[in-house]
């Protein structure tokens, strides 16, 4: 489970923002989180705030740190990291972007992080400690590196000879994590890594297709799961067909159609190409199936603008599938951009897993939650608050 993320110069996120799935102590719909040794873990974390306040640039920045992690070693060693320092100051265009992670993982917290510039690895951390409410267990340092150099704790010196392999093959631009895993079947390095590259960040611009289509090829139970929802929310739409094409260069292409009923003949369909279906059907196509699977394996999904094209009964069926053990059976979550206020209320969602982006004339955004308002009733109107203005994070206006 993912516990914390910590980011810091990165686009308009100048100072450090976090954002962090353990749960307060607020009481409601404590049944929805996920309990682990004494502490409640959050299912699920909504982001709102004005347009460019930021909402997008907090996924993207989970998104790159896990992109660096599994592609690091295919670089080259004249090759530039893709970092994007916050823009505003010529100062922090120098300064390294830093990114970190807290897992819950065999009952034990790891908090993984690096510090990173377009041309090296600057800093690059590891610790371990004992996932425990009742046992406040120390932490231990499996490694720290600064630069080029790099110390394992008293425990992990087994690590030590393995990252000797790699240590002078494009050193700057390795990442002792990834590097390790892949030469780790089972342990501490590859267990994490596994739980990094089984995440997925689903950004408009940034979609995969190919990833819907696999999943409903390759899982027939998925695919079941994914054609009643479809059903339930188009009744005239029977599922969804996909055709192997090859073309004149002997590539692999898909086709894909809508199946719906054939009105003169009961026993026939008509398929539709998905181009023509609508946008609302397209966004299922390519989300639906990634949140079906996560559910199905766990890890994190992240999904930007997830209200947009989606009828707000369908938003909402796919939050409450996250909160449901019956479906969340492995500890799958869901962080998520809206501008929606469908579901900011206190019948949905806890205060903790509500957060605000707000931007000030700066530039510099600002990531926080509606638990840090202390004086918030949970029965409050958080619709009509947020809208006045009480919360921030809408856009300026003219007084």
């Amino acid at each position: 489970m993912l516990l914390q993320f910590k980011v810091k110069n990165f686009k308009s996120f100048y100072d450090e923002n976090v954002l962090d799935f353990v749960a307060t102590q607020e009481k409601r719909h404590i049944e929805t989180t996920f309990e682990k040794n004494g502490y409640h873990v959050l299912p699920i974390l909504a982001i709102h705030g004005a347009n460019a306040s930021g909402k997008t640039s907090i996924l993207e920045a989970l998104n790159d740190m896990f992109y660096f992690i599994r592609n690091s070693y295919k670089m080259d060693v004249n090759e530039l990291f893709p970092t994007k320092p916050y823009a505003f100051s010529k100062k922090t265009l120098k300064e390294n972007s830093e990114f970190e992670i807290s897992l819950c993982i065999n009952d034990y917290e790891y908090r993984y992080g690096f510090s990173i510039n377009e041309e090296s690895i600057e800093e690059e951390w590891l610790y371990q400690k004992k996932f425990s409410f009742k046992t406040k267990a120390s932490q231990k340092i499996v490694f720290e590196r600064f630069r080029d150099e790099v110390t394992f704790g008293s425990f992990f010196q087994k690590y030590q000879k393995i990252w000797e392999l790699f240590k002078n093959v494009n050193e700057k631009k390795l990442f002792i994590l990834s590097s390790i895993a892949l030469k780790e079947e089972d342990g501490i390095f590859r267990n994490i890594y596994d739980y990094i590259s089984n995440c997925s960040v689903k950004i408009e611009r940034y979609f995969n297709r190919n990833r819907s289509i696999n999943i409903l090829n390759q899982n027939g139970v998925l695919y079941q799961k994914f054609r009643k929802i479809l059903n339930e929310f188009d009744p005239s739409l029977n599922g969804i067909e996909i055709k192997k094409q090859e073309d004149e260069n002997n590539k692999n292409y898909y086709l894909i159609y809508g199946k719906h009923q054939n009105i003169d003949n009961e026993d026939s369909t008509v398929l539709i190409p998905l181009e023509q279906e609508s946008e609302g059907t397209i966004k299922i196509f390519n989300i639906l199936p990634n949140i079906l699977y996560n559910l199905e394996n766990g890890g994190v999904m992240c999904i930007d603008e997830l209200d947009v094209q989606l009828h707000p009964l369908l938003f909402r069926k796919i939050v409450l599938m996250y909160q449901d053990k019956k479906i969340n059976k492995k500890n799958a979550q869901l962080i998520f951009t809206t501008h929606s206020t469908f579901l900011l209320n206190s019948e949905t969602l806890r205060r903790d897993e509500i957060y605000l982006v707000e931007k000030n004339k700066q530039g510099k955004s600002n990531l926080y939650s509606l638990s840090e308002f202390k004086n918030l009733r949970v029965d409050a109107d958080y619709e009509k608050k947020y809208l006045t203005g009480q919360f921030g994070a809408i856009p300026f206006q003219d007084k």
